[in-house]
């Protein structure tokens, strides 16, 4: 059986989101689950309770370490999220906590490596900052070593009173880190200093986006010629022509997610690239799909297809490492939904769906 493994996380508590939506607490913490890539069906392995919030999971690639975000306004008594920094049990997928650390603002919901695997960074959505974290010799987490925060509004009074950092991402070279701001459209450039744990502010390396778009998560294509941003509050994509001797970007191309004339409330949510660098994945809350587009040889995109996600608020997916699958996680249906990926043309077939999995916010692979 060609297995591999991969973590769940969600709402524990009833959370209020940025777009005014409470999120019941239905999930029960973290689980692990393998997934047979022969038949597309799912083993549930281990569970872990009494995590709050794990909203965002990022696990080691080198090593059975798990981090997720604890996505709360405070926790026990002082303001602001934290991080939570696991064991894994290799055979078995079970968690043993290590330490929670605070990220010095509210609302964490992002995570993501430095490019050397010493310092964890994290985006605080409500807070308008983001910090640096050093992961220390045991994989637990230390006081943060790094902190700002943004400042500015955007055009959307509603969405957009001030910063939300919603993403941090590493340049091509690992040198510069773009934090995807939803408050401010704007990818704001960082200048990494790996040695001390710092970011140091590059605005020549700021990326606009469209005013009132609510920029959100970023990946760069393959060769790291190309970024493509999806946008939470216009369900659009944007497409960068991206400079890697300069860090600068260039916008080329601006394309909707959405069918036309649809015009029930939507926020864009995940963006992934296959494995084979050919085709793009986006997910859409509200309208509840997967649109699929095609990576043409400029770099532009193509929509290829639009697919119902098989269940309510897609907010995240993930792709099997051979490509072969995607797999959905359903916010309000407490469902995963297991698509079969055309491996000539990029589109989504319904194969499988898993329910009764709580409240699925986000979809972690772990290489075990």
């Amino acid at each position: 059986m060609k297995k591999f493994c991969f973590f769940t996380g969600g709402y524990t508590e009833p959370t209020k989101m940025g777009s005014g939506e409470i999120v019941p607490g239905r999930c029960k913490g973290i689980t692990c689950y393998g997934f047979d890539e022969e038949t597309g069906e799912l083993v549930r392995m281990a569970e872990t309770l009494s995590v709050p919030n794990p909203s965002y999971i990022l696990v080691d690639p080198k090593a059975p370490y798990l981090y997720c975000v604890n996505e709360l306004k405070e926790y026990e008594g002082i303001d602001g999220s934290t991080v939570s920094a696991y064991e894994i049990g290799t055979k078995t997928g079970e968690l043993r906590l290590l330490n929670r650390q605070f990220t010095c603002g509210a609302d964490a919901c992002y995570l993501a490596f430095s490019p050397d695997g010493k310092y964890l960074m994290a985006a605080n959505y409500s807070g308008g900052s983001f910090c640096l974290l050093p992961i220390l010799p045991d994989h637990s987490l230390g006081h943060a070593s790094c902190v700002l925060r943004h400042q500015g509004k955007g055009v959307n009074a509603e969405r957009q009173e001030g910063p939300h950092p919603h993403q941090m991402l590493l340049s091509p070279d690992g040198q510069s880190v773009y934090v995807a701001d939803l408050g401010l459209d704007r990818l704001a450039g960082y200048q990494g200093d790996w040695n001390r744990g710092w970011l140091l502010p590059k605005e020549e390396l700021d990326i606009q986006g469209i005013p009132g778009q609510g920029i959100r998560h970023g990946v760069f294509d393959k060769d790291g010629n190309y970024l493509y941003v999806m946008t939470e509050i216009a369900c659009q994509v944007n497409t960068y022509r991206y400079e890697k001797e300069t860090g600068k970007a260039e916008l080329i191309q601006t394309i909707s997610a959405m069918p036309e004339d649809y015009d029930i409330p939507s926020l864009g949510a995940a963006i992934r690239l296959h494995p084979n660098g050919k085709w793009l994945y986006v997910s859409v809350r509200g309208s509840n799909h997967l649109a699929v587009f095609h990576i043409d040889k400029d770099g532009k995109l193509t929509l290829i297809q639009r697919k119902d996600s098989g269940g309510e608020i897609p907010r995240d997916f993930i792709l099997s490492p051979g490509g072969r699958y995607l797999l959905a996680g359903h916010q309000d249906t407490d469902t995963i939904c297991v698509f079969e990926i055309d491996q000539d043309t990029g589109e989504l077939t319904l194969v499988h769906t898993e329910k009764e999995v709580n409240c699925v916010t986000v979809l972690a692979p772990w290489k075990n």
